[in-house]
């Protein structure tokens, strides 16, 4: 994104960032498959049951299936969310779904399996991958197309790797926890989730850029950029690991609790602190990061780092749902969380004060619906334990 900044006119630079946000969003749904793969994994190793179909089958399922569905959705997002655009990034979309689709597998796998050095080589490959052939493109001649080609090679690095290392190879012969048509239930679950979180997480550009009228938009970069880069600490590491997260709450039993609110006191700590450091530096360093035109108010700045934190704990509440199976819980809140925000953005105001009230708010009310359901999981848990005893 800031090579973006540097290399391209701000219009320009505008609608990259939107396909980006629009390639990311997609990129978050597919992850609730490699959150449920996860919970397949571990919860199959755990109970010694691996009855369900090998992993490559569900790979091939899933990359189909996410193609398709985004190719037939074209005419919906390419007028209004890139106001045109390029037909060569309808293919590249197309593309990079399909190849993330087994990306997301082959992560989910390896941390419901525990091997974390195998899941940090894909995450990381996919993201190194990406950033050597956008710096590629820019030395030959960066334009819009040519850097979201670059971008979505990256959903590509799973091929090298699963050649390169026998144990990455070895995920997609792994087996899940239940017979496919559970698996593909559980998974469209985490899938409706998952993109709520995506547009939220990664995607708000998209709403925005549908909320907003064309000329007004044009002139966004600073905004997405300031979005992105007080996200960025808290979420994208968050977001990349919640694998991990779901593993060790499938294991945690009855101290889930307990590491829940340790979680969400660390997501608190880290928002606060990045606010105040947002407010003394985030101007400076946005201007540092991609030059003198991409001036952000400190409010704004410190602001949107409160509102990560928001969503960050929303991420955190509904990893501990997903591994309780709580899914339909686990939706809800994802889903009001997405609906509020839609709604908070046609309020009237500038787009930074309606993207402050959207990305601040809107968590907050999702959050509530999770943190209902985990309760009433709780109660539950009691009274079937009660009862047991008095048996």
């Amino acid at each position: 994104m800031s090579v973006a900044a540097w290399a391209l006119p701000q219009d320009r630079a505008t609608i990259l960032l939107t396909f980006l946000a629009l390639l990311f969003a997609v990129y978050g749904v597919l992850s609730g498959v490699a959150l449920e793969t996860t919970r397949a994994v571990a919860a199959a190793d755990r109970d010694g049951d691996a009855s369900g179909p090998q992993l490559w089958r569900v790979a091939a399922v899933v990359s189909l299936c996410a193609a398709v569905a985004v190719l037939a959705l074209t005419p919906l997002w390419r007028e209004g969310v890139l106001h045109g655009g390029d037909g060569t990034l309808v293919v590249t979309l197309v593309a990079a779904v399909g190849g993330y689709g087994v990306h997301s597998v082959v992560v989910g796998a390896a941390a419901g399996r525990g091997w974390w050095s195998q899941a940090a080589v894909v995450i990381s490959g996919e993201v190194t991958l990406r950033l050597v052939a956008t710096l590629g493109v820019v030395l030959v001649g960066a334009t819009v197309t040519s850097m979201g080609v670059a971008s979505a090679l990256g959903a590509f690095a799973w091929l090298l790797l699963v050649v390169a290392s026998g144990r990455v190879r070895c995920t997609l012969t792994l087996r899940t926890d239940a017979p496919a048509m559970s698996m593909a239930r559980r998974m469209a679950a985490a899938l409706v989730a998952q993109g709520s979180s995506a547009v939220l997480v990664v995607g708000f550009p998209i709403l925005l850029a549908s909320t907003t009228d064309r000329v007004e938009y044009a002139a966004a970069a600073p905004l997405l950029l300031a979005i992105s880069l007080t996200r960025a600490p808290v979420l994208l590491p968050l977001n990349a690991l919640q694998g991990v997260a779901v593993s060790h709450l499938v294991r945690a039993g009855t101290g889930l609790g307990r590491l829940l609110v340790r979680l969400l006191a660390l997501v608190a700590a880290v928002a606060v602190a990045g606010a105040g450091a947002a407010w003394l530096i985030g101007p400076w360093l946005m201007q540092l990061l991609f030059g003198q035109d991409y001036a952000v108010d400190a409010m704004v700045l410190a602001l949107l780092t409160l509102a990560a934190g928001g969503t960050a704990a929303l991420t955190l509440t509904g990893a501990c749902a997903q591994a309780l199976t709580a899914h339909s819980w686990y939706v809800a809140g994802w889903v009001v969380a997405l609906v509020a925000c839609v709604l908070l953005l046609q309020a009237p105001g500038s787009m930074a004060a309606r993207s402050c009230l959207a990305l601040g708010l809107a968590p907050l009310v999702g959050l509530v619906v999770h943190v209902t359901g985990l309760m009433t999981i709780r109660r539950s848990a009691r009274a079937d334990r009660s009862e047991l005893a008095d048996a």
